[in-house]
Parts: C-alpha cells; sequence; structure tokens
C-alpha cells in the first residue's frame, strides 16, 4: 500500500513526514523568542491563529550547524498524542534545509540497513525511494 510523505533535506539525509499531518510549509523566520527554552527550540510563530513551537532539527538531533538560507523552510505539522480519554493535538514547526515533494512511497520497501546522521530513536522507519533512503521521522517525542 502507497501512503503520502511530504520529504525534506536535513544535512545529507532526505526526511519525510505523513502528508496526514502536514498543515502548511512556511518561509523561514519571524519568531518570537522563548527564554529558557530548550536550545532546539527557534521560538515561537504564529499562524493559523495559533502560536507554533518552531523546532530546530538540525540541533535536536546533533548534526552541524547550518546557516538559514531562502531554501529553508518551516515544515507545520499537527501531532496526536493519547492524555488519558482525551486526544491533545499540538502543533511544531520544523525546520528543513529544504522541502522538496510530496513522494507515494510503498510502505513494504522498509529499509533495513542504511547510514545517516539522524538518531535511529527518531527514525520511526526507513523506506526505499529509487536508489535513496527516505527517513520517516518519529513525531511522537518532539
Amino acid at each position: 500500500m502507497k501512503n503520502s510523505f511530504l520529504t525534506f533535506l536535513l544535512d545529507s539525509n532526505i526526511c519525510a513526514v505523513d502528508i496526514s499531518n502536514v498543515l502548511e510549509v512556511l518561509n523561514y523566520g519571524n519568531f518570537t523568542v522563548i527564554p529558557g527554552a530548550k536550545n532546539y527550540i527557534e521560538g515561537l510563530i504564529y499562524s493559523r491563529e495559533q502560536g507554533i513551537t518552531v523546532i530546530n532539527l538540525r540541533k535536536k538531533f546533533a548534526l552541524k550547524d547550518r546557516e538559514a538560507d531562502k531554501n529553508t523552510k518551516i515544515v507545520v505539522i499537527s501531532v496526536k498524542k493519547q492524555e488519558g480519554e482525551t486526544e491533545k493535538i499540538t502543533l511544531y514547526g520544523l525546520v528543513a534545509d529544504r522541502v522538496l515533494d510530496v513522494q507515494f512511497l510503498e510502505e513494504d520497501e522498509i529499509q533495513e540497513k542504511y547510514k545517516t546522521t539522524i538518531p535511529k530513536e527518531n527514525i520511526k522507519k526507513s523506506l526505499k525511494l529509487e536508489d535513496k533512503t527516505v527517513f520517516v521521522l518519529e513525531m511522537g517525542d518532539l
């Protein structure tokens, strides 16, 4: 079965999030700084009449720092978490080096062996796209 994923570059890795979780893609910038936040939190942006926490995935995954440029984007996603009997939806902005495309990937094309600079605990699964590996990110522990 094919599922749709939004793919983006992060360092030398092709990463992906399920398209059903993606709300929009925004240009990088215009943050409200959050004093005392973790080092990988860029700040807050306001979109859809809500404050959205922006996460710098390079910092979260301890990758080499990179200066933002015109290709740097913020992928706004919604994450559902079950808290007791209540389902809580939180919006996050993920900083991507470059947004690529929506890809339809086969779930049964899971890669067992791969090389990546992303910590393995942050990878939900890895799928094959032509001759490349795509890393579907684990969104549960942002």
